[in-house]
């Protein structure tokens, strides 16, 4: 199936066991779908309008709910090399979606279901979804005040900052001969 931004879909996704040498711990900005059509199509759409994404490591983690358990949504996230090609045109699709675990809501069926309103079962479900990204990565994210604050729902930026200044900081001592402790 091609969404109308040209990405084609599979809905059959079956997930690559997850590769922590796939996730970059640093220059990351994402955003968070349901993995569906619509939602990873929104998704792109999403990182290719954010400034300076040709810089970063674009991410998209989508969740699904677990066939027949509707309090249970599977976590994934797509390949962020071929994630990249389709935000610069140069693939069609994403072949490759990497498991991030299960997240588990007894809040999700008793918000409004989501055929009925998907926005407020992601704004139910993010905070856990950054939650299991961020243990499953082993990243610190950029603070986020709430699920419907604007900007990118995933990013690790600062840590990058704070790695390079930690760098410069050790050089530095070490050009004016400060003992290592």
């Amino acid at each position: 199936m091609t969404t109308a931004s040209g990405y084609r879909w599979d809905p059959a996704t079956r997930p690559a066991p997850f590769d922590a040498s796939k996730f970059p711990r640093t220059g990351v900005i994402g955003e968070i779908k349901p993995h569906n059509r619509a939602g990873i199509s929104a998704g792109i759409a999403q990182l290719r309008g954010r400034k300076g994404i040709t810089q970063r490591t674009p991410q998209l983690v989508t969740y699904r709910q677990v066939p027949g358990q509707p309090t249970r949504y599977e976590i994934l996230a797509a390949d962020s090399t071929q994630l990249a090609g389709v935000i610069r045109g140069r693939r069609a699709k994403i072949d490759t979606w990497y498991t991030l675990g299960i997240i588990e809501s007894s809040r999700a069926t008793m918000a409004i279901p989501l055929w009925q309103c998907s926005t407020s079962l992601g704004n139910l479900l993010e905070r856990q979804i950054r939650q299991r990204y961020q243990a499953r990565v082993g990243t610190t994210l950029d603070a986020k005040g709430s699920a419907s604050q604007t900007g990118a729902d995933i990013t690790h930026e600062r840590q990058e900052m704070a790695e390079f200044l930690r760098e410069l900081a050790t050089e530095l001592e070490a050009e004016a001969g400060y003992p290592r402790f």
